[in-house]
C-alpha cells in the first residue's frame, strides 16, 4: 500500500504540478494587484462616520453619479467613497471631491490573467481540468502527509531551503515546506474546487418577522438611517442598486460587516423598497442557510477578497511557497524518471550495440 502511495504521489502529482504551477503563478499575481489596491489609500485618513453621515454620503454620491450600481462607504481598509459601476469605479473624498476613476477596460491584463487562472481561457472545459485538478492536488497533499507520518522525525528548519540543487536538497525542502503550509494550500484547493462543484443554495431563512414602513417613500437618506438603527452596532459598508428592475419595486441592499467566526465582510444585508420604504428583509450570515454560507465562505477564503488583509497575505505567501514546492517536483520527477529513464534506455542500447 505505502508503495502505491508513493507511485501515486510521484505521478499523479507531477501532472498536477504542471497544471497548478499556472495557478499557483497567476494567484500571486492576482493576490499581489488586491494587496496593493488595499495598500493605496489615496491619500484619504480614516475617520468613523455617522449613522447620519454616511445615510448622506449615499444619497449624494448616488445623485452625483446616477449610472452608478452601488455606492461603497470609507472603512479603515479603505478610507474612501467609492462610486461603482461595470465600466467604471469613482473614488471620491468623504466630501464627495472625486480623486480618481478607473475605467473597467483600463483592466485587460487583470481580467485576462484572471480568467487564465480559473479556467486557462478554456471556458467550461478549462474550469473543470481547474477544479479537478484542485481535487487531486487535495488527494495528493494528504497522501503527501500520511507518507510523511509513517517516516517522522520531526521538523527540521535547516531543510526548510534546499542548500543546493540536488534531488536530495530539493525533496526534503518540498517536504518541510508542505508540512508548513499545508492548512493554507488545502483551503485554497478544496475552496477553488468548492467553488466549481460545490451545492449552490440561498436563504433557508422563512423571513415571517413584520416588514414594516422604515421611512418616507423615496427618501435615500432617512431609509439608510432607519436600516441602521436595526443593527447599530454594526458597520455599515455599501449599498447597491437591484441589478434588475421591476414594475412596482426597486429592492436595494445594504451591506454590513457583522460577526462570523471567518472574520468575512459584508456578509449581513438589509433590503429596502426604495418607492415604498418598506423593509423587504434583513438577514444575517446565519440566517442565509448552511450551503448559502459554504458557497459564500468558499469565494472568499479562496481569493481573500473579503477577508482581513493579514490572511490576503497569508494567502500571497502560500502561493508563493506552493510554486516553489511544484517547481521542485517538476525538477526532480523529471530527473529521476524521464532524463533518468532515457540514460538507461540509452545505455541498454549501446550494450546491445556492442554485443
Amino acid at each position: 500500500m505505502t508503495k502505491l502511495l508513493k507511485t501515486l504521489h510521484n505521478w499523479i502529482g507531477f501532472i498536477i504540478s504542471l497544471i497548478m504551477l499556472v495557478v499557483l503563478t497567476t494567484g500571486i499575481y492576482l493576490g499581489g494587484v488586491d494587496l496593493l489596491k488595499r495598500l493605496d489609500d489615496k491619500g484619504q485618513t480614516y475617520a468613523e462616520l455617522t449613522h447620519e453621515d454616511k445615510a448622506e454620503v449615499v444619497a449624494q454620491a448616488l445623485a452625483l453619479y446616477p449610472d452608478a450600481s452601488g455606492v461603497k462607504l470609507p472603512t479603515e481598509q479603505a478610507p474612501y467613497v467609492e462610486a461603482y459601476s461595470r465600466e467604471e469605479s469613482t473614488y471620491l473624498s468623504t466630501e464627495l471631491e472625486k480623486i480618481s476613476s478607473v475605467a473597467r477596460a483600463d483592466n485587460e491584463v487583470w481580467r485576462f490573467i484572471f480568467f487564465f487562472h480559473r479556467n486557462f481561457q478554456l471556458s467550461d472545459p478549462g474550469k473543470h481540468v481547474n477544479a479537478i485538478s484542485a481535487i487531486l492536488a487535495t488527494v495528493i497533499m494528504f497522501i503527501g502527509l500520511y507518507l510523511w507520518w509513517l517516516v517522522r522525525k520531526g521538523f527540521r528548519w535547516k531543510n526548510t531551503l534546499p542548500k543546493n540543487t540536488k534531488n536530495t536538497a530539493l525533496i526534503k525542502s518540498h517536504i518541510q515546506l508542505g508540512l508548513i503550509f499545508s492548512v493554507p494550500l488545502l483551503i485554497m484547493a478544496i475552496s477553488g474546487a468548492y467553488i466549481t462543484y460545490g451545492v449552490r443554495g440561498s436563504s433557508t431563512l422563512v423571513d415571517s418577522r413584520e416588514k414594516p414602513v422604515l421611512a418616507q417613500a423615496g427618501d435615500w437618506e432617512a431609509q439608510i438611517v432607519a436600516a441602521q438603527k436595526i443593527w447599530p452596532e454594526s458597520e455599515l459598508v455599501s449599498v447597491s442598486k437591484p441589478r434588475k428592475e421591476e414594475v412596482g419595486s426597486y429592492l436595494y441592499s445594504l451591506g454590513f460587516n457583522g460577526d462570523n467566526a471567518l472574520g468575512l465582510q459584508q456578509t449581513d444585508t438589509i433590503k429596502i423598497d426604495l418607492l415604498t420604504g418598506k423593509l423587504d428583509s434583513a438577514q444575517t450570515f446565519s440566517d442565509k442557510g448552511l450551503m448559502y454560507q459554504l458557497k459564500y465562505a468558499a469565494r472568499f477564503l479562496h481569493d481573500g477578497a473579503r477577508m482581513p488583509t493579514w490572511y490576503l497575505l497569508i494567502l500571497i505567501i502560500s502561493s508563493i511557497v506552493g510554486t516553489f514546492m511544484v517547481s521542485f517536483v517538476i525538477v526532480t520527477f523529471a530527473r529521476k524518471e524521464i532524463l533518468g529513464r532515457m540514460k538507461t534506455r540509452t545505455a541498454l542500447r549501446l550494450r546491445k550495440a556492442d554485443v
